[in-house]
């Protein structure tokens, strides 16, 4: 059985909708969980308005969506557990589909692609999401944010048991959990179809939140002991500050450049050699978009390990040098063959030369 646990807070004009496109998913064998959490418009009286057996309703005072979800997990008896927002919609045969992915024992999650509609279900985006190990996860984050679109994950029951929602987040609280999940034993599996519909409004472009409520959930996963888990830092010999600046970077490259300039600033205590300070310098030089003070820096460090090389190739590819950046992302790969940043970077290569798409469905209505 799946539970499907959906949160409701003020979603009166959408919810009956999103309920129906769950009740008329073609696996029938499931349970809809809905946590109204002190709604002050009507949405509870159009959820009542919807007869069917195998919804459960729980009325609370507002606590915010992630008490919600945690109420909702405390209730679940499925074998598979879901989130669904309450003015989202899935596609008739969502479960069927993300069911039949769960073919090995090892397979805790699967998640799909998702379309973005409006308030008046006209389309207006399309989010791709892939598969990615679990050694890639928190490097992901660090770079992007969550490797997937959280509300169409399906999850085994094992894979979240003992995992409850971080309820002093407002925001990215689902990105929080899924990471917690996704940095396990667990594999997922990706269905390159848009089975789940975001609706953007309003009330839930996260784009208007508070700085300090978007940034809060990134914050509880930079510390030490998490910064110290990036893969590619391991067996290094100051792999904290090589992780400090990799992480630095990272979110500096994003909206977080306080966040990411801290990072930066908590580096400079553990500089000790000359190695340490000229991949320091080359570090900085990449944050502050100085690319040839990165280039000198990291090519005054003799015998450099993968990570130097990498970003040595990073500073090339800002200058546009793309052979040059090829061959230090192609030597940091001959010194660490699994790891991930070079090979991504050979791609960004790629498509800024000319990027060929296989799946041609879209060409004949360009």
């Amino acid at each position: 059985m799946i539970s499907v646990i959906m949160p409701v807070y003020n979603a009166a004009s959408f919810v009956k909708d999103s309920i129906e496109s769950i009740l008329k998913q073609t696996e029938k064998d499931l349970e809809l969980i809905i946590i109204n959490d002190g709604s002050t418009d009507n949405s509870e009286e159009v959820i009542l308005s919807v007869d069917d057996e195998r919804i459960r309703y729980v009325k609370q005072e507002n606590k915010g969506v992630a008490a919600a979800f945690n109420e909702g997990l405390k209730l679940a008896k499925g074998d598979f557990i879901t989130f669904h927002g309450a003015d989202d919609l899935s596609l008739p045969h969502r479960f069927e589909r993300l069911l039949s992915e769960f073919c090995c024992e090892n397979i805790g999650y699967a998640h799909s692609d998702m379309l973005l509609i409006t308030e008046k279900d006209s389309p207006i985006g399309y989010w791709q999401t892939g598969n990615i190990s679990p050694d890639e996860i928190y490097s992901f984050f660090l770079n992007v944010g969550t490797p997937f679109n959280n509300g169409s994950i399906l999850f085994r029951r094992e894979a979240v048991e003992q995992l409850f929602y971080e309820e002093s987040i407002k925001v990215g609280s689902d990105t929080d959990f899924v990471l917690k999940v996704a940095k396990g034993k667990w594999r997922s599996s990706h269905v390159p179809e848009p089975l789940y519909l975001y609706r953007r409004h309003q009330m839930n472009i996260t784009s208007k939140r508070n700085y300090e409520d978007l940034a809060k959930h990134v914050r509880l996963n930079i510390q030490d002991k998490d910064l110290e888990s990036l893969d590619e830092v391991k067996g290094l010999e100051n792999r904290l500050l090589a992780a400090k600046l990799i992480a630095g970077l990272a979110l500096s490259r994003r909206w977080m450049k306080k966040e990411g300039f801290a990072l930066f600033y908590e580096a400079i205590p553990l500089v000790k050699t000359a190695r340490d300070r000229h991949f320091f310098e080359g570090m900085k030089g990449l944050v502050e978009h100085h690319y040839n003070h990165a280039i000198h820096h990291f090519q005054q460090i003799s015998n450099r390990n993968h990570i130097e090389e990498n970003y040595l190739g990073e500073a090339f590819l800002h200058m546009k040098n793309y052979n040059q950046a090829y061959e230090h992302f192609w030597r940091a790969l001959e010194l660490s063959p699994n790891y991930h940043a070079p090979v991504k970077n050979l791609k960004v290569i790629g498509i800024l030369k000319g990027h060929n798409l296989i799946d041609k469905h879209v060409e004949p209505f360009k």
